[in-house]
């Protein structure tokens, strides 16, 4: 099939939606491959991601929700998914389901129906389920529901072809609501906002949510629900919202007596997992230890196509500078443009390594009963539990790992995880860190940086705690949070989130490292005659950091790194001027003028300070004041200095 968008051919919209963790995203990046981006949904900071596929000449148009369990309820992708299905309907709901949680996925699915969506159901992790000794009649779950279900699979695309089918198949389907039967009162109360000119999938989520959710409503309606729900509440002690979801289960639990057998035990394998990975003593030392796994081998293995693009972007600038004539243009080109991007870009390797061994912790299952280990340790800090899935999100990037903290509604822990996520390393500190950890301590260097990660951790948790004693708790929040199966992750989806975080990367090294580049090559080379403008920068600014004996070249890298942390490298490679025009040269360089204590200090420095430009704004942004964007300013630049002096003084006793 060709992947064009044929002129003039009819166009359809598919929202995929389901619990979290039920394969959703998967199947999403099996239909699209790598035709796909992300971006926030509309008035909101929570990101949903979109591709297309031409299938039979249609092309279909995939928007990935976020995961979700309900409709009814106030948190942020519940309400993302509730007002874009309200406010935008697609013209086809793909609903995922996991088939080793049919009940409580098939509530979802159940909350669709009533509202009379066009749906087709993808029955995910049919094998899972199998394996246990379970089954599911996908044609009497199909009879039972009125809607196709078809078995998918997010870690091959062998159903693919048929899933396509049934969707162009069904679209344009004519979809009658569903009609649950509830208690006799609820019915009642039902019945009583239907005659105020409700429907009766609205009469069911105000009862539900208790006038949460719905808007335009006329004030008669309005008085109505409330009366209602007087009513109720006189009448039972169950909220609407316990009797409407016993209503559900009784419908799903009658549906699924014909069509599933179900068997609840864990595999022997998944048993003894759960036994190492959530062991009360055993667990954090194998988090520990898998950490450091990670960053060594990051380091190690990252080093070899290391070598192999810094002697590509060696032998470029050589053949570069032996056929241009001398000029500012040659200068340019080789010293600044060639020098700076080709010194962040050759530790592509390393970046692309950190985040395959972030999705695949994510994708075998282990990172939420990590999530659920440290649950204790964080709440001990004044951290939620929430709170793991976006610290350790910024070991990626800290602007879409703040986004995520919407989904911690209590006020002062949403607060607390935003100012702390800045010191998780993210990935553009990591070019320094390889590079510095390289120099001065080679034997050692993944040791290094995974000491710098939980430094950075450390210094989070210490200074969570000191926020939680002074900005007052407003409500509790139970932290819920669901243990998914183990599982191998698919090569496929693991590809592609490698491949879609690359090119965050490469496209940061044509952007902002591209021209920060060219800036500090001008700022280095002009005026021609004189001291450059940087260096009087740097002589300016350097008695700040001589205590940790940093020079003015790592004074003006550091300046460099308020607009990205990424070009912290690329101005080091620039300042360094060497007659070798390779990652060799450079490494001389800095051995030769920074002795090891002031090479450490420089990471921690790096690890501490404040955070780039695009995070500033998105603290401001989702705290909705400067004053915490300032403060996070004031507490990187404050204990990066006092945390780096202490390192080179204590460092300089002993290296």
């Amino acid at each position: 099939m060709s992947d064009s968008i044929p002129p003039g051919k009819p166009s359809y919209t598919i929202a995929l939606i389901g619990n979290p963790n039920c394969g959703k995203t998967s199947l999403f990046n099996q239909l699209t491959g790598a035709r796909q981006r992300t971006g926030n949904m509309a008035g909101v900071t929570v990101t949903s991601r979109e591709g297309h596929k031409v299938w039979r000449g249609v092309d279909f148009h995939f928007i990935d929700l976020p995961g979700i369990y309900s409709l009814a309820n106030s948190r942020v992708e519940e309400k993302v998914a509730r007002d874009y299905l309200l406010d935008t309907p697609p013209d086809l709901i793909l609903n995922v389901v996991d088939a080793n949680n049919l009940a409580r996925n098939l509530a979802l699915t159940s909350q669709i129906l009533e509202q009379g969506l066009p749906l087709v159901i993808a029955l995910n992790m049919l094998d899972e389920l199998e394996r246990q000794g379970d089954s599911v009649d996908l044609t009497e779950l199909s009879i039972g529901l009125v809607k196709p279900v078809m078995g998918s699979d997010g870690r091959n695309n062998s159903h693919i072809a048929e899933l396509m089918d049934m969707l162009l198949e069904s679209i344009d389907q004519q979809c009658e609501p569903l009609l649950i039967t509830y208690e006799p009162h609820l019915e009642q109360a039902i019945d009583a906002l239907e005659q105020a000119g409700l429907s009766r999938w609205q009469s069911v989520r105000w009862l539900e949510s208790a006038g949460e959710g719905l808007s335009l409503l006329e004030d008669d309606q309005v008085q109505t629900g409330y009366r209602a729900l007087a009513l109720l509440a006189s009448r039972h002690d169950d909220s609407p919202a316990e009797m409407v979801a016993e209503g559900r289960y009784g419908y799903i639990h009658g549906l699924l007596h014909k069509s599933s057998s179900e068997h609840r035990d864990q595999s022997v394998a998944d048993h003894w997992l759960d036994k190492i990975a959530l062991n009360r003593w055993l667990g954090i030392p194998v988090f520990i230890l898998l950490l450091w796994v990670m960053f060594e081998a990051t380091f190690t293995l990252g080093s070899y196509p290391a070598d192999w693009i810094d002697a590509g972007v060696s032998w470029v600038g050589q053949q570069m500078g032996a056929f241009m004539p001398e000029s500012l243009l040659k200068n340019l080109l080789v010293e600044g443009l060639i020098a700076g991007v080709g010194g962040v870009l050759v530790f592509l390797p390393n970046v692309v390594l950190l985040f395959f061994f972030i999705a695949l912790l994510e994708q075998s299952g282990y990172m939420a009963r990590a999530a659920f280990l440290t649950d204790n340790l964080m709440s001990k800090v004044g951290l939620h539990g929430k709170a793991f899935v976006p610290l350790v999100m910024g070991f990626g990037c800290n602007v879409p790992a703040i986004m995520s903290a919407r989904t911690i509604e209590e006020p002062r822990a949403r607060l607390i995880t935003i100012l702390i996520n800045p010191f998780m390393s993210c990935s553009a500190r990591l070019p320094v860190y390889v590079l510095l950890a390289g120099i001065f301590f080679a034997d050692h260097a993944g040791t290094v940086l995974f000491g710098l990660y939980m430094l950075g951790i450390l210094v989070a948790f210490a200074i969570a705690s000191l926020l939680a004693r002074t900005i007052s708790e407003q409500h509790d929040e139970t932290f819920i949070m669901e243990l998914p199966p183990w599982r191998f992750p698919s090569p496929r989806s693991m590809l592609l989130h490698v491949w879609d975080k690359a090119g965050d990367f490469l496209r940061k090294i044509g952007g902002v490292i591209l021209v920060g580049s060219i800036l500090i090559w001008l700022l280095q080379s002009f005026p021609q005659q004189g001291t450059p403008w940087l260096e009087q920068l740097g002589h300016f600014v350097a008695p700040l950091f001589a205590p940790m004996g940093f020079g003015w070249q790592e004074t003006v890298a550091l300046l460099s790194g308020f607009i990205a942390k990424e070009v912290i490298a690329a101005s080091l490679v620039v300042v360094y001027q060497t007659d070798m025009n390779d990652m060799a040269g450079l490494q001389a360089a800095l051995g030769s003028a920074l002795a090891p204590a002031s090479g450490l200090a420089l990471m921690v420095f790096t690890l501490l300070y404040m955070p780039c430009l695009a995070t500033i704004a998105t603290i401001r942004r989702e705290t909705g004041s400067w004053r915490w964007a300032g403060l996070s300013i004031l507490m990187g630049l404050v204990l990066a200095w006092v945390g780096s002096w202490l390192v080179y003084t204590l460092a300089s006793l002993w290296i």
